[in-house]
């Protein structure tokens, strides 16, 4: 009897210890999940090369990246809850804060004024022959923050130009077709309209000079920094490396890169090159934002400017 009960007692504690050696490989496991959202256009290539060259997995992070068309989408799938942490532009960024969401910037890890481009029928020759005409673009987007600003900077009244709403996979062929007499947009859009349209079309601008260096951002919520800051450390250390890649190997880049957005490579280095790729925050990445958000609000985009202030934990 006594036997019985030491053997139950010892199985007993087996199976006690069992369980918990068990929640322990799990938890330890699924400590850094996160869900994380990007693009795979330009603006976004440290994180197409974090993942292709498994940086997060070297960081010991359980990633589950879902991407999506632009930074718009990627804001909304924080605002929603559906993830932990995103890339995106500025005005995108700034949407998100404006509405109170609980978010931190944690870095800025590339911009560069020349990211939008504007391209036009050949028979638009300025700004001002924009007027009366129908311009495709992502509403809410980077770009269109950038439109705005560069809008105002030649007197292009925005009462007289008609924004039409498109997803950038149809602007190439809705410029094409003549649906729309220019488009704005990010990399692969310009190229991808240029390559469609050829000689019906030309660059009219690039948004540089503005005073604005459209700053792309890592923004992850509040709720993951609670939970868990070393995965948003590790996030940020896979990034840092990806950048550092990018820097480093402009072949090996245009290489892997070119495999997702779709440009052929010599055009892939070129697109890369308009952007300046580096981990930080800095001052005159505040005052971009002030600038985007400045005009966001001048045109009804958002109701007041969010205290920056608030959201930046670089």
């Amino acid at each position: 009897m006594k036997q019985r009960m030491v053997l139950l007692a010892v199985s007993t504690l087996l199976i006690f210890f069992a369980v918990i050696c068990a929640y322990t490989i799990v938890n330890s496991t699924h400590k850094n999940t996160i869900t994380f959202i990007y693009s795979n256009k330009v603006n976004y290539e440290p994180m197409i090369i974090a993942t292709e060259k498994r940086y997060f997995e070297d960081e010991h992070l359980d990633i589950k990246v879902s991407t999506v068309v632009g930074g718009i989408q990627a804001a909304e799938a924080i605002a929603t809850g559906s993830a932990d942490a995103a890339a995106m532009g500025d005005a995108p960024a700034i949407m998100l804060m404006s509405k109170n969401i609980p978010v931190k910037i944690v870095a800025r890890y590339g911009g560069g004024d020349t990211i939008h481009r504007l391209i036009a029928l050949r028979s638009i020759t300025s700004p001002e022959a924009l007027s009366g005409k129908r311009i495709g673009l992502q509403l809410g987007s980077s770009t269109h923050g950038g439109f705005m600003l560069w809008a105002s900077a030649n007197n292009l009244d925005m009462a007289k130009v008609d924004l039409v709403a498109l997803n950038p996979l149809d602007i190439p062929d809705a410029l094409n077709t003549g649906q729309i007499d220019a488009m704005a947009g990010s990399e692969p859009w310009p190229t991808n309209a240029e390559t469609l349209c050829r000689d019906k079309v030309y660059e009219l601008a690039d948004f540089s000079g503005l005073g604005n260096t459209f700053p792309h951002m890592l923004v992850v919520t509040e709720r993951l920094i609670g939970k868990n800051p070393q995965a948003v450390e590790s996030l940020i250390r896979a990034i840092q490396r990806s950048v550092d890649y990018i820097k480093n190997n402009p072949d090996g880049t245009a290489e892997i890169t070119a495999k997702y957005i779709g440009l052929p490579k010599k055009i892939q280095k070129r697109c890369t090159n308009r952007l300046s790729w580096e981990i930080g925050w800095e001052e005159q990445d505040l005052q971009s934002m002030h600038i985007t958000a400045g005009f966001l609000k001048d045109f009804g985009k958002i109701k007041k400017v969010p205290d920056f202030h608030n959201f930046i934990d670089c």
